[in-house]
């Protein structure tokens, strides 16, 4: 079956680490070749007419937060079984659909519910995503939630149980091999059922009211306004982009809604921008210059998406190319890597949030999840993203982020996450736990938590390796020293006789 260059995404974290996000990776055997560019994904379209949307190859990760109310379920996969594995065993030839491929005499196979349903063993499992069956027995052992959630899929339509959990997997480049055909339904068995009472029709709610979009303007000056009437917005809630010809800006909202404005300027504007969020109303005005003096009879052409209002999970992410401003060493093997973002871009990741980092390994485009961490001294948001990232030398991504020189681009998606300062509202005493490079949204949830009027008190307990392995442990005392509310213990796993603090690891 031929298809374009495929995608997909894997999980944040190979190693058990705690935090809001972790940003470790998983490690196998291959090294891939060093690149000093990372290229934005291809869409994936299969080429046999099945139901096949695209989703860009990104999700939030088999042991991710973004899905609300979901436990990680993370097991350690046995040695030959990692992600680089599977996609050596998707192009060894071997088939994987045990069927001999999707067609039969030149047609797409038909499935039907009754076939699928004789499929639900560990040993013998297909399963339906979008209207595409794939037959997902090899993969059991390579799922890095491993095989007993996988196989829960098995033998039905798992389309709802895949989106609630990784719809943003590109799941067509992952299982392309292993495709069986498409579902269709056959003759479903005829049931008995008891009489039901006439249905009660309940009251049908009032859908909230769409954002508004307005404009005035000078020969000079250009004001957008647009109404969100959402209470509690931010800055961060903004994505915006500004190309001098066009402008586009995407408002997040509560209930994981999103407005989106994407127009066509009328004449060029400069590059600067201003952003203002009014959050007691949840107003946001933009101000552009126009680069010669008049007036426009309209805001310009809508393009794109223009005026787009609805849950942000059915909006795509979008892509940019961020610089490398500096990339340092923080431990033996973490690295300290500052993006500077594109020109005319307006970009701050809320705490907790994550973005997608895209690069391509043997041919395939890989997605990892990496939380943006906030500096202890930085009061105000500045516009550079800060990560920081621990690099493994057989990692399946990480050696080509732990080459990265000044100067270099890097493919950087739009954040995701569910997390909100709001939820710590209430708490009188919080704890956290912090491992390794999971530290990274501790660490600006201590910056956020410095900003609230009534201090909480706060505990911290920070596992590493060695003392060498703690990330900022200056940084970190000294921001203890000034902050009496919070409190830190570190805790060693593989530190000497003469470490005097804590000892231990994780167990579960």
């Amino acid at each position: 079956m031929s298809s374009s260059l495929p995608s997909v995404s894997i999980s944040e974290h190979d190693m058990p680490q705690s935090g809001l996000d972790r940003d470790t990776e998983n490690t196998d055997t291959l090294l891939p070749p060093p690149r000093t560019s990372l290229s934005v994904p291809s869409t994936v379209k299969s080429s046999i007419g099945i139901n096949n949307p695209a989703q860009g190859g990104l999700f939030p990760l088999p042991n991710s937060q973004q899905v609300a109310g979901k436990k990680k379920n993370r097991v350690a996969l046995g040695k030959g079984f990692s992600l680089m594995d599977w996609i050596r065993l998707t192009k060894s030839g071997k088939d994987l659909t045990g069927v001999g491929g999707p067609r039969v005499g030149g047609k797409v196979r038909e499935v039907t519910r009754q076939e699928l349903r004789k499929h639900r063993k560990r040993t013998d499992a297909w399963m339906a995503i979008n209207g595409a069956v794939y037959n997902v027995t090899d993969y059991m052992d390579y799922h890095p939630g491993g095989w007993d959630e996988l196989v829960k899929g098995a033998g039905r339509d798992a389309t709802d149980m895949f989106n609630e959990i990784h719809k943003w997997v590109n799941y067509q480049g992952l299982l392309e091999a292993c495709l069986v055909g498409k579902l269709v339904d056959g003759p479903e068995p005829i049931k008995e059922r008891p009489a039901l009472p006439p249905p009660v029709l309940p009251p049908i709610p009032s859908k909230p009211p769409t954002p508004s979009l307005d404009f005035h303007q000078s020969e000079r000056k250009l004001t957008l306004s647009i109404y969100t009437g959402k209470k509690g917005i931010g800055k961060d809630n903004v994505i915006l982009d500004n190309t001098q010809e066009s402008i586009r800006i995407l408002v997040f909202l509560p209930n994981k809604e999103a407005f989106l404005i994407h127009t066509k300027h009328y004449t060029k504007v400069e590059l600067a921008t201003s952003l203002r969020v009014e959050s007691s109303t949840g107003k946001v005005e933009v101000d552009l210059t126009k680069c010669e003096p008049n007036t426009w009879p309209s805001l310009g052409e809508p393009t794109g998406q223009h005026n787009w209002f609805g849950s942000i999970q059915d909006l795509p992410l979008t892509n940019r190319d961020w610089k490398v401003s500096s990339i340092s060493n923080v431990t033996p093997d973490t690295k300290h890597i500052v993006l500077d973002p594109p020109q005319g871009t307006i970009f701050t990741v809320p705490t907790g949030h994550h973005v997608q980092i895209q690069g391509e390994v043997e041919g395939m485009e890989i997605s990892r999840s990496y939380t943006p961490v906030r500096l202890f001294h930085t009061a105000e948001d500045t516009p550079s993203l800060h990560f920081l990232i621990k690099v493994y030398p057989e990692g399946a991504l990480t050696p080509q982020l732990g080459k990265l020189s000044p100067g270099d681009q890097v493919c950087v998606s739009d954040h995701t996450g569910s997390f909100s300062m709001a939820k710590l509202s209430s708490c009188q005493n919080i704890y956290l736990l912090a491992a390794g490079t999971g530290c990274t949204p501790i660490f600006s949830l201590l910056s956020q938590l410095s900003q609230i009027k009534t201090e909480v008190t706060t505990r911290l307990l920070f596992f590493n390796k060695t003392q060498a392995d703690i990330i900022w442990q200056k940084e970190l005392a000294d921001y203890q020293a000034c902050h009496p509310w919070l409190s830190v213990v570190h805790v060693l796993s593989e530190e000497g006789e003469g470490w005097e603090g804590d000892k231990g690891r994780v167990s579960k």
